[in-house]
Parts: C-alpha cells; sequence; structure tokens
C-alpha cells in the first residue's frame, strides 16, 4: 500500500513539474515582440534559425533578405552600430543577435522575454523603415534588455516549494492514519 502512495504521489509530482513547465514554456507567446531576421540567399545558419523560430517559438517575426532591402539593413546597421557584415542578423527590439548557435538560441529567447514583460517597447525596424528618429529609443530599449523580469523562475520555484509542502503534509498524514491503525489493532488483541 505503501508503495502505491509513494508511486501516487512521484507521478503527481512529475506531472506538476511538467505542467509549471509548460506554463513557463507557453509564456513564449510573445504577443507585442517581433523579432526581424536578416539574411542573405543560401545561408546554412539562417536556414536553421528560421525552422528554429518557426518550430519552437510562438511570436511575429520577419525574415528580411538584405540583397532585396540593402538600403534598410544599411541603415539598421548604422543605427545600432552593427560593424560585422555576417548574416543572419536577428534583431529584437533594440538588441542584435550575429550568427545563430546554441547560445543564440538563449539570448533570443532571453531577448523576447525581456521585451515582452516590458511596459513599453519600441520597433527599431519598424520607425526605420519609416524613416523616424530612433536613437532614443534605442536608449530606452536597450534599458529593457539590460534589466529582464524573472517572473518564470519565480512561479516554477513557488510552485516546487507548495508541490514539496503538500507532499510533506500528505505523507505526515498517512504516518498518523497507520499509527491510529496500528494502536487500534494491538488495542484488540
Amino acid at each position: 500500500m505503501k508503495r502505491i502512495i509513494y508511486m501516487s504521489l512521484f507521478l503527481a509530482l512529475v506531472c506538476i513539474c511538467t505542467i509549471s513547465n509548460a506554463i513557463v514554456t507557453n509564456s513564449s507567446e510573445y504577443i507585442n515582440v517581433k523579432v526581424y531576421v536578416f539574411y542573405e540567399d543560401n545561408n546554412n545558419e539562417y536556414n536553421e534559425e528560421k525552422q528554429w523560430l518557426d518550430e519552437n517559438i510562438n511570436y511575429r517575426k520577419e525574415y528580411i533578405n538584405i540583397n532585396e532591402n540593402n538600403e534598410l539593413f544599411k541603415k539598421i546597421k548604422k543605427e545600432l552600430k552593427i560593424g560585422k557584415n555576417n548574416t543572419p542578423i536577428t534583431i529584437v527590439g533594440s538588441t542584435y543577435f550575429v550568427g545563430f548557435n546554441e547560445e543564440t538560441k538563449n539570448n533570443i529567447k532571453d531577448a523576447i522575454t525581456a521585451y515582452d514583460n516590458a511596459d513599453e517597447y519600441g520597433d527599431i525596424v519598424e520607425k526605420t523603415k519609416n524613416n523616424e528618429d530612433v536613437k532614443d529609443l534605442i536608449k530606452q530599449n536597450n534599458q529593457i534588455y539590460k534589466q529582464p523580469k524573472k517572473t518564470n523562475i519565480f512561479l516554477v520555484v513557488l510552485i516546487v516549494l507548495v508541490l514539496i509542502i503538500i507532499i510533506l503534509l500528505f505523507m505526515k498524514y498517512i504516518k498518523s492514519k497507520n499509527r491510529r491503525k496500528r494502536v487500534r489493532t494491538h488495542s484488540r488483541h
């Protein structure tokens, strides 16, 4: 009987941890944030990044071919002071990432989370397309990414602590119930 109870508790804990992870993962539906990827034709890193973005994260994105939008690419590079010509260049807010690898994946997620949690967020690329001045917006956006909110981690820690307390209380209840059964059994004999 104890094994069944412990297995049930273990399975409940696994399920709850999975659900809490899904809550954090699904918070990646970044409605307000738009991510731009500047790329060149026949770029393997871009193809990998595009596939990863399309499969793993749900948010607005725009893929911009630099051969077809060279003027915009030059303006963005100038405004954000991007010295490299390598692609893909991914832009979230006024944060940019050159190339694509495992570290870039994490950085993109962190930047999206930071901008999504911000009270205000300015779309640098869109404003540049409209020939608007973006210098103040870049300063504002840079403050956003430097201080991302960590509410998701707090939520997971809180859920785990509550689960541990519930499990401990349940185990204490089971022990006390078993003691009462033993006392009744011994008193009958």
